[in-house]
């Protein structure tokens, strides 16, 4: 069950995780561990864990870490659990858990890492506070989030964008990314720093290629009665859904989309 703190998880269906499997291809998530300076034999918590994809990245990355990945949906957990299973993996381990109530004791973690997860929040300063808290002194709590999500876009359509504004505004934080640095300051984190660069999933110059296409037709299906309810009717949903598709589609359009790397160390 999804916190009270917590929007709707909006994309959810029952392949989400294989969705989330080929999203983080897209990504190309290898590129993250340079965002991340792991200590031998660490204790890694990736918080909102989904699929599972970073934390078994990160147990494949450094065999002398151990690894723990949290997700609020139990069905997440164990398709995490069963791929981490099928690749051999020892070092890392699942569970279900809530991140606004992490359940492990105060400073337990040497890094902490969270990413796509404070957007569906509605009060992310109180998930990166239990983020602090579970931090050991010294330990780096990572969050990437990503800014500008679905709605920057050039040229504008006129009467598109007024529409992308308010369905995005009402599924996710569009613009999380900017708001994390403040936070991890108001959280008691130090020595922080921030890195941007293109979200390599919603950044898209000219037409959309079929394999990114593909991941919006996705969420976009199975966020549809959210999306219903926002603009008032099905019908309109559908019509909203086409026009992204449609303005994706086109060759003389630019979509971007930032992705912030947030990092604080716990004093």
């Amino acid at each position: 069950m999804e916190s009270e703190l917590s929007r709707p998880y909006a994309i959810h269906s029952a392949t989400e995780c294989e969705r989330l499997e080929r999203q983080a291809i897209l990504a190309r998530l290898p590129d993250h561990l340079s965002f991340l300076s792991v200590p031998p034999h660490a204790r890694i918590l990736d918080a909102g864990c989904g699929s599972g994809s970073m934390a078994r990245l990160l147990a494949s990355a450094h065999p002398t870490a151990r690894i723990v990945g949290v997700d609020v949906r139990h069905d997440y957990v164990a398709f995490a659990h069963e791929r981490a299973v099928l690749d051999g993996l020892t070092n890392v381990e699942f569970q279900q858990g809530d991140i606004f109530h992490l359940p492990f004791p105060d400073a337990s973690f040497d890094i902490v890492w969270s990413k796509y997860v404070l957007q569906w929040v509605k009060e992310p300063h109180l998930a990166i506070a239990e983020f602090r808290r579970v931090s050991k002194a010294g330990a780096f709590v990572v969050c990437a989030n990503f800014d500008g999500f679905a709605v920057t876009h050039w040229p504008e359509d006129p009467v598109l964008q007024p529409v992308l504004d308010r369905v995005f505004r009402g599924l996710v934080d569009p613009f999380v990314g900017r708001k994390m640095a403040p936070m991890f300051k108001a959280a008691g984190l130090v020595d922080i720093k921030v890195d941007f660069e293109p979200d390599r999933l919603f950044t898209i110059l000219g037409a959309i290629d079929p394999d990114r296409k593909r991941n919006w037709v996705e969420q976009l299906a199975a966020a549809r009665s959210y999306i219903a309810q926002i603009l008032g009717g099905e019908a309109k949903a559908d019509h909203f859904v086409g026009d992204l598709l449609g303005y994706l589609d086109r060759a003389d359009t630019c979509s971007y989309t930032a992705l912030y790397f947030v990092r604080g160390r716990a004093p």
